[in-house]
């Protein structure tokens, strides 16, 4: 039994690091989504998207932090080998200001390693206090297959940060559809994406309240 945990909990980070999100134009022809779960102060969503082996998770929860230190937390990349397991290897490759690209590697128990290449787009209005990340696949901005990796290509994914209901604090929603690759089977990659995106949000809105010295 703990095997097989660590191989979903293995499972869990690729499909947490390797996001997709409804900012792509496949998303426009999905169904609606269905409500998984909502406990805790964190609403979890999916929907089956035409075409692909595994569905889209959409995961929304609340921060007492205005929109801005939420989004400062997840923009800040260089820092995620500090709080994101399994992430071995993170390489800013590019910044121009509104756009990074990054090499990253990741390394699980009981399946091959994974890396891949992305860009990372950043929307900001800070009248409207709206901020969004969009994610996407950049293989062919970083370096080539080694052999020592699987190397995905199926990457896609964002986040949203706006103010709360009434104005108070924030609302966070993060939204992904991944396929890590592999031999991975699909029926394991959607029941670990569900608890993989609950977690990913978790870590980024606990490290958001550590960086602004709130406990």
């Amino acid at each position: 039994m703990r095997r097989r945990g660590d191989r979903l909990r293995g499972t869990a980070a690729v499909v947490c690091l390797v996001t997709a999100v409804v900012f792509t134009a496949t998303a426009v022809f999905a169904a609606e989504w269905d409500k998984l779960s909502d406990r805790d102060g964190v609403l979890v969503e999916r929907r089956v998207i035409p075409g692909s082996r595994v569905g889209e998770i959409r995961v929304t929860a609340h921060s007492p932090l205005p929109p801005a230190s939420i989004f400062e937390t997840i923009w800040r990349h260089q820092e995620y080998q500090e709080f994101v397991p399994f992430l071995k290897r993170l390489t800013l490759l590019s910044d121009t200001g509104d756009e990074r690209i990054t090499y990253e590697q990741l390394a699980l128990p009981f399946v091959r390693d994974r890396d891949y290449t992305v860009r990372f787009r950043r929307r900001m209005d800070p009248i409207a206090n709206r901020y969004e990340i969009v994610i996407e696949g950049a293989n062919d901005a970083g370096p080539p297959p080694d052999g020592s990796h699987i190397r995905v290509t199926d990457i896609h994914g964002g986040w949203r940060t706006e103010p709360g209901i009434g104005g108070k604090g924030s609302t966070v929603r993060y939204e992904m559809k991944s396929d890590p690759g592999g031999l991975l089977p699909a029926w394991l990659v959607d029941r670990t994406m569900r608890h993989a995106a609950v977690d990913l949000m978790r870590a980024m809105l606990k490290r958001a309240l550590e960086k602004n010295g709130t406990k």
